[in-house]
């Protein structure tokens, strides 16, 4: 986890819509997409439920017509059978991030689970009846205990198999689960790829190689491509840190022997205020760089220095949350949005909306969306003039717009596009300073901010860390309280933001 103590580290800004400009040893290699898990996951899991609902019926038509009965007594045994399926195979490591990208199968574990759910359903639908007293459910547990059970067992098994094998076949080829890279010096890159490589678990795809201190390729012969093993050989914590900020890397795995401590901190220092996990691989704990536990993910003798927040199901969860909320927004206050165009085209000369470019989520850079609040012709992109109290470069609608914040309401519209979040550290433009000094340079961990998506109220700006940077010490307090956003975010403390931003609106003395 990034201190305020460490030193400060150069950090590479790439543009949104095109990567950084590679060097020699990267610009010939295709770096793969990362997986839409949660989406696909959530597809598996409709799929088998889809299915079994389907077969279940069909498996029931073949001894009883469907009309004969009421709806509920059909309706409740699927409803079992169905819930049963998700939960055992669930339970089963069946929706695992590696078996919902898997090229295989995995036959026995799936029969294994089927007959798990069938026969807890089954039992489910008896206990349902015999509670419920229900006439019509006494009637469909007579058939339950016929030959519905073993026929749903076969077709259902088979019809799974049989939907997982074309979904297999609809998604093509494999699709790494965790991009990883390996930097390190070359025994321990050797001894860390022949452990991953007989592992049982497929936790880590090496996606390529990064040689710590080999010397830089001839920079005349860039289409040479050279290899470790048959994977991509890269040059360098620069050419490691480009991938990173071209969002191709998920993991880095940080080999060195213990000799080379010093080294393992500084290149650990480098890439951990970047989007990703960092493991520290077998003796490096030499490296004093404090350690969060070790790999339980895989049996790799591994040490975590630092990790990727905000990942996994939590990621979807926030990304559901900005989007029911944004689209919520918009449609309620289009109204109110609609009448502060129509005041800044009356009241002043110039566009509706104010375009900014800020650094966004790993180092990136968006374009940010606000209703003009200044006077066009005095109007500064990049804030190499921060705002002040009386600023005469805005205008008298703006300084209200400004004082309640629904200047910010555009932003939704990037919220909508997924540049922002609705709660998260507030993006600053490209030229903003404090006390005069570069963001980076007033504090040496500003980077970290970036390893989540800004967003247009934060827990600093809640609690009273907005308004002008005029001082290091107010940017000091708002990475603080970023950062602590960043290691404790939940789902409750998102709502408790948002519910302290509206109260804001109409008492905030630090906005202006």
């Amino acid at each position: 986890m990034p201190s305020l103590a460490e030193t400060d580290m150069a950090i590479d800004i790439v543009t949104s819509s095109t990567r950084a400009s590679g060097a020699p040893d990267t610009a010939g290699h295709a770096f793969l997409p990362r997986p839409r898990l949660a989406v696909r996951t959530l597809g598996l899991i409709t799929l088998d439920a889809a299915v079994t609902a389907c077969l279940g019926l069909l498996c029931y038509g073949l001894y009883h017509p469907l009309r004969a009965l009421p709806g509920i007594s059909i309706l409740i045994p699927m409803a079992c059978l169905t819930v049963c399926v998700n939960l055992s195979f669930f339970e089963r490591g069946l929706y695992a991030p590696a078996d919902v990208i898997s090229r295989q199968l995995n036959g026995r574990r799936l029969i294994l689970a089927w007959v798990q759910a069938v026969a807890v359903g089954t039992l489910l639908t008896f206990c349902i009846a015999s509670v419920s007293g229900v006439p019509a459910l006494n009637e469909m547990t007579e058939t339950l205990a016929g030959p519905w059970v073993p026929t749903l067992l076969v077709v259902g098994f088979g019809g799974i198999l049989t939907a997982r094998y074309c979904r297999i076949r609809a998604y093509g080829g494999r699709i790494p689960v965790n991009r990883t890279v390996i930097i390190g010096e070359h025994e321990s890159i050797r001894d860390l790829l022949a452990r991953i490589g007989s592992s049982a678990q497929r936790t880590f795809d090496v996606v390529g190689v990064v040689e710590h201190g080999l010397p830089a390729p001839d920079v005349a012969e860039p289409t040479v491509r050279r290899s470790f093993r048959g994977l991509p050989l890269f040059t360098g914590i620069d050419a490691l840190e480009r991938m990173i900020r071209q969002d191709a890397v998920d993991t880095v795995l940080v080999a060195l022997p213990w000799s080379e401590g010093e080294r393992a901190q500084a290149i650990i220092r480098r890439i951990s205020m970047a989007p990703i996990d960092v493991y520290i691989y077998a003796g490096m704990n030499s490296a004093g760089t404090p350690l969060r536990g070790t790999g339980a993910a895989s049996n790799l003798p591994l040490l975590m220095a630092c990790n990727r927040p905000i990942d996994g199901w939590r990621a979807s969860i926030k990304r559901g949350e900005d989007i029911l909320f944004s689209l919520g927004l918009l449609t309620f206050i289009s109204p109110v949005m609609m009448a502060i165009a129509i005041g800044i085209k009356f009241t002043s000369q110039g566009p509706v909306f104010f375009r900014q470019r800020r650094v966004g989520y790993n180092n990136r850079v968006i374009e940010v969306l606000k209703f003009r609040s200044m006077y066009t012709h005095l109007s500064d992109a990049n804030a190499a003039q921060q705002t002040f109290r009386g600023d005469k470069r805005v205008t008298p609608l703006g300084a209200w717009l400004r004082r309640t914040s629904l200047d910010e309401l555009p932003q939704l519209i990037n919220v909508l596009k997924g540049d922002m979040s609705l709660v998260g550290p507030r993006p600053h433009a490209l030229a903003t300073t404090a006390g005069g000094l570069a963001l980076e340079e007033a504090v040496p961990v500003y980077s970290s901010r970036h390893r989540v998506k800004p967003g247009i109220t934060g827990w600093a700006q809640v609690n009273g860390y907005r308004g002008a940077l005029d001082t290091v010490d107010k940017i000091v307090h708002r990475v603080n309280h970023d950062l602590y956003y960043i290691e404790n975010w939940s789902l409750g403390l998102d709502l408790k933001i948002l519910w302290q931003t509206v109260r804001l609106v109409f008492a905030d003395d630090n906005a202006f």
